[in-house]
């Protein structure tokens, strides 16, 4: 008889150690389990950026200032090349009731360039340089020695209009008053090639013609003085150049169309505290004054450079 099968008890099998869950890394996210997530760290300002700011701020202001400038009105035209045809347009209405008439050049009129309430005297006299024309004076010469003796112009009860009659202009719209007949021995110039206009400074200046500016520019007088050219071609004339000086606070610009006695073009600039003024003999405020002639051009639409060339 087989004997049963021999029981055997189960080996006791070891314990497993328990595992220390608080200490055990999750993956590779370099965090471990039971401790705080560090903070995200702050980032650093770009220690470039205010140049950068910087320099974005000055394209634009150079941006805007380029389109500012190309808007701009110009205010002077080549020296080199004929200034731009004038058509002749019909000038704006006038500002005012037009200055009395002065005098002529063939059919030019030439108009008093300041309110008449402002005019200390009128003195016509020769021009620097051989490009000044002759102008047709209106007004009754008046008597030097008294003139200088008075410091004042002596009125005309009446003016002659016969000089404005001959010349094809309305004697009732000429000035009533003398003109001074002044002489400078430094100059090689006809008479009556320029006028001073004598006002107190700060008084406005008109344009003595009709016709369109061409040029506005500064330039120093006898090289040590501020002021301003005004250019102006006369309607129909491109060989003509009117030119005004002493003047400050210029109104216009290249292309403005302008009335005889009637538009407003600069201010009276003061000079007599800074030069000796041959007008200063004849008038009681040192003489401040616009002056003006007409020159001829060489070439029409051509103007010479502030040296003369």
């Amino acid at each position: 008889m087989s004997r049963p099968p021999r029981r055997t008890s189960p080996q006791p099998q070891p314990r497993p150690r328990p595992r220390n869950d608080r200490l055990a890394p999750v993956r590779d996210t370099g965090i471990t389990v039971g401790r705080s997530r560090p903070r995200p760290r702050r980032k650093q300002p770009n220690p470039l950026m205010p140049l950068i700011l910087l320099a974005i701020v000055i394209v634009v202001a150079m941006l805007v200032a380029i389109v500012r400038a190309a808007e701009a009105p110009r205010a002077s035209v080549s020296l080199t090349e004929p200034a731009a045809a004038v058509e002749n347009e019909p000038a704006p209405e006038p500002e005012r009731e037009p200055t009395p008439l002065i005098g002529c050049y063939g059919q030019i009129a030439l108009r008093l360039p300041v309110d008449p309430a402002d005019l200390t005297a009128i003195a016509f006299h020769q021009a620097s340089g051989d490009r000044a024309l002759h102008l047709t004076s209106f007004l009754t010469d008046a008597d030097m020695t008294r003139a200088a003796e008075l410091k004042a112009v002596p009125s005309a009860e009446e003016t002659d209009g016969a000089v404005a009659e001959a010349a094809g202009f309305d004697a009732g719209d000429v000035l009533q008053g003398c003109a001074l007949r002044l002489w400078r021995s430094n100059r090689t110039g006809m008479p009556d090639t320029a006028a001073d206009v004598g006002a107190a400074s700060g008084s406005v200046v008109y344009s003595p013609v009709t016709g369109t500016v061409v040029l506005v520019r500064p330039y120093q007088l006898y090289g040590q003085h501020d002021d301003f050219e005004i250019h102006i071609q006369p309607d129909g004339h491109e060989d003509l150049d009117l030119v005004i000086i002493h003047v400050d606070e210029v109104t216009v610009v290249e292309g403005d169309r302008v009335n005889a006695g009637a538009t407003p073009v600069a201010i009276v600039r003061a000079m007599s505290d800074k030069i000796d003024l041959q007008l200063g003999g004849y008038v009681p405020d040192g003489g401040d004054h616009v002056h003006f002639q007409l020159n001829s051009l060489d070439t029409p639409g051509v103007l010479p450079s502030p040296d003369g060339s």
